[in-house]
């Protein structure tokens, strides 16, 4: 975005100044400065922007863990313009917004906010996929968690939640070749093992093992213990960011 632009320009102008100069190793050591001033100005520009927004999502997760989910919303929205000079941030904010939006129920702004989503954050696709599957959209639904499975291979709700979907649909086999592929994608998840286990089994699938990471997909209703959010917690779907960017 920006950032990577102006570091650019800025590269360019201290490796074109060199050359015309005709400094130590002329044209040839101006290529190296090129590059080099442009990933100093790159990480230097990024740190100081991390630092704006540092503050702002700060903001946020305190919005969110006092229950104003839609003043939440509101302060991710207005860092939307930032997003032009930091690479991925854009999808990232709009992955937040989702989530949260998808949480109080405002599902046809969800809707809007989760296809802008970045396609790393496995959250936010599990949101779309769950959204699309109870608009009945099955082969978005599909489509949704597959292709989000390819950016992470290691989320194993992704893998139980697509399988979930496929049994609900009749589709036994194909749930539990998904669940396979979980299998080797992490041989240590032991709810993916039962999953596996039951549908090899003719059962149905328990997700209980998965928590509010399973009921916050509003597919099946959380027992009485997990209706309510824990209080200082931040809702399902918000990450705390890490210093100096996002997650």
């Amino acid at each position: 975005m920006y950032t990577a632009l102006v570091s650019l320009l800025i590269g360019a102008a201290a490796g074109g100044a060199w050359t015309v100069l005709d400094l130590w190793k002329g044209w040839a050591m101006g290529i190296v400065l090129l590059f080099l001033v442009f990933f100093l100005s790159f990480f230097i520009i990024s740190r100081i922007l991390a630092s704006r927004l540092e503050p702002k999502f700060l903001a946020a997760q305190k919005q969110i863990q006092a229950g104003a989910s839609n003043a939440a919303v509101k302060s991710l929205e207005a860092m939307l313009p930032m997003a032009r000079w930091q690479i991925m941030l854009k999808g990232q904010i709009y992955a937040q917004m989702g989530c949260l939006q998808y949480t109080v129920g405002d599902d046809k702004d969800a809707l809007v906010s989760l296809e802008k989503a970045a396609r790393r954050s496995a959250e936010a696709q599990l949101f779309l996929g769950a959204l699309h599957y109870r608009n009945k959209a099955i082969d978005k639904t599909k489509k949704v968690l597959e292709d989000a499975i390819a950016f992470n291979k290691k989320q194993v709700l992704l893998y139980n939640v697509l399988a979930w979907v496929l049994l609900k649909e009749g589709d036994r086999k194909e749930a539990t070749e998904i669940l396979l592929r979980c299998e080797k994608a992490d041989k240590d998840s032991e709810a993916t093992k039962d999953n596996l286990n039951r549908l090899q089994n003719g059962k149905k699938m328990n997700m209980k093992r998965f928590g509010m990471g399973w009921y916050a997909l509003k597919l099946e209703k959380p027992p009485a213990s997990l209706r309510q959010t824990a209080p200082g917690q931040p809702r399902p779907g918000f990450r705390q960011k890490r210093k100096g960017g996002m997650r």
